[in-house]
């Protein structure tokens, strides 16, 4: 567990928290939710949790508390979200930020991020995964391995092996994106065998679930609207991912005048900061590693976050 310290704020990353080995999925990567519940029972008893308002005002007047300080931010939209996560702190009267891209919430549409973690659960030999990527690499793009250019792929990450960050950096950013969705696509019907209607409908909140979560004093933010890297995406492009989720959580009545963006995959850009400067919006969320102080208050559109995991005994 990290050491903590007042004068600091502390935003956490949540992701899967559920009763992961009684699931259908006991290999995904995520938070039992015991150990959740623990989790918070320790947050409460050693830290000042923030509401988004609690956290906007800190922003706004660049006064953070003296007791070391919380925000819980879920990612993704999950259906965990609404089952475990939302009863147990609206029992715990604790409050938190929820940030679901609309693709998965709306439509249905399975994240090509989502569909890569459950191939990784359901088939854990990663030389088999990765065999599958060459071979329809190959027949779509007539390139080899060697073609690929592995070997420049940053596979470095604190919480996967070397081949497990290589498919996903294949699948995710490193395989043109026309192809590595129709390769992930592939893979995912090979592996899981379900429809992808079917499979979103159980791991994503919908829309009621959403404005549940809303009428109840839980804070909704944008987390784009199909979730791919803002970064590597033009300006226009980007502008259309915020319009269109703003626009989608104002036409559901969960738009807070306090609104905020957690970047997907932590990806920005300086265009993305204009943007943001542009739509009002109040602050931002990265993957970046760190907590909130007098050094990066004013930052509020580049803030950094702790993963959970961070918090483990």
């Amino acid at each position: 567990m990290i050491k903590t310290k007042n004068h600091n704020i502390y935003i956490v990353m949540y992701h899967y928290v559920r009763e992961i080995k009684k699931s259908k999925y006991p290999n995904i990567k995520g938070l039992e939710f015991e150990d959740f519940k623990k989790q918070i029972n320790y947050f409460l008893k050693n830290f000042n949790i923030l509401s988004n308002d609690d956290f906007t005002e800190i922003l706004r007047t660049k006064k953070i508390p003296k007791k070391k300080s919380i925000l819980l931010t879920f990612d993704d939209g999950y259906k965990d979200h609404y089952k475990y996560v939302y009863p147990y702190l609206k029992k715990q009267k604790i409050y938190a930020n929820f940030y679901p891209p609309i693709m998965a919430i709306k439509n249905q549409k399975t994240l090509d991020v989502h569909k890569i973690q459950f191939i990784l659960e359901k088939e854990r030999n990663r030389d088999k995964i990765l065999n599958l990527i060459f071979t329809f690499t190959k027949k779509y793009m007539n390139k080899n391995k060697d073609q690929l250019n592995i070997n420049k792929i940053n596979t470095k990450s604190r919480f996967d092996d070397k081949k497990t960050m290589l498919i996903k950096k294949l699948l995710q950013n490193h395989i043109p994106l026309f192809y590595r969705r129709k390769i992930t696509n592939k893979i995912f019907n090979l592996i899981m065998n379900t429809s992808e209607k079917e499979f979103s409908k159980k791991i994503y909140m919908n829309s009621s679930n959403v404005k549940e979560l809303y009428n109840n004093n839980f804070t909704i933010g944008s987390h784009g609207y199909n979730h791919f890297l803002w970064g590597h995406a033009s300006k226009n492009k980007q502008e259309e991912e915020l319009k269109k989720s703003i626009n989608y959580f104002k036409k559901i009545k969960v738009l807070d005048e306090n609104f905020s963006v957690c970047f997907p995959y932590g990806s920005y850009n300086n265009q993305t900061i204009e943007l943001l400067k542009k739509y009002k919006i109040k602050f931002a969320l990265t993957t970046k590693v760190g907590f909130v102080n007098n050094l990066n208050i004013k930052k509020p559109f580049t803030l950094p976050r702790f993963d959970t995991n961070d918090f483990k005994n």
